[in-house]
């Protein structure tokens, strides 16, 4: 779809800004299938070039697709494009997820567009975080991202992996990390 638009417009680098799915929780959306489909959004970040996603798990509204607070959402749309577009020293998104390695009973997540540091939303434990995409299990902020101790070694670190997400991630802009399933090294 990108790049037909690219190509009907005849920009190839044509910018393209999208919005990932909101939380929702009812069968009317298919809503259990949400996290998987956020987390593919993600990922096309990184497959289409000049594009950015604007995070809105934290705004979704429980039995509505479209959340209500659409200044929240334009305004992190607009970070993108001042950052990529018009080239301004401004933090483009919340934390996105860079690895998940896992060492000696410690699993550590690094994440981009920190900022100043990472903190939860709401002031109170971190939330959110899982380690089979079921059952919570508990985080810690530190120095170099997100710390979990288990005594395995997870395949994958879930984050938000819920219809109506419950993660409460943000840098220090205040933006939300998006939802992930990440696998671990």
């Amino acid at each position: 779809m990108v790049d037909d638009y690219r190509k009907k417009w005849k920009q190839p680098t044509l910018p393209f800004y999208y919005v990932q799915l909101s939380s929702i929780d009812t069968i009317k959306y298919k809503g259990q299938l949400w996290p998987q489909f956020r987390n593919e959004q993600r990922k096309m970040s990184a497959l289409i070039q000049n594009s950015g996603m604007a995070v809105s798990s934290d705004i979704g509204a429980r039995n509505d697709v479209h959340p209500r607070n659409k200044k929240d959402v334009g305004e992190r749309l607009a970070r993108w494009a001042l950052n990529k577009t018009y080239g301004k020293n401004i933090i483009p998104s919340g934390p996105l997820p860079v690895k998940a390695k896992y060492e000696a009973g410690k699993l550590v997540i690094s994440f981009q567009y920190t900022a100043r540091g990472l903190k939860t939303a709401d002031g109170k434990l971190l939330n959110g975080f899982s380690l089979d995409g079921i059952n919570k299990t508990e985080a810690i902020i530190g120095d170099s991202g997100i710390i979990i101790y288990a005594n395995t070694k997870p395949e994958f670190i879930y984050y938000g992996w819920k219809p109506f997400s419950d993660g409460n991630l943000v840098n220090s802009e205040g933006l939300p990390a998006s939802t992930f399933k990440v696998k671990v090294q």
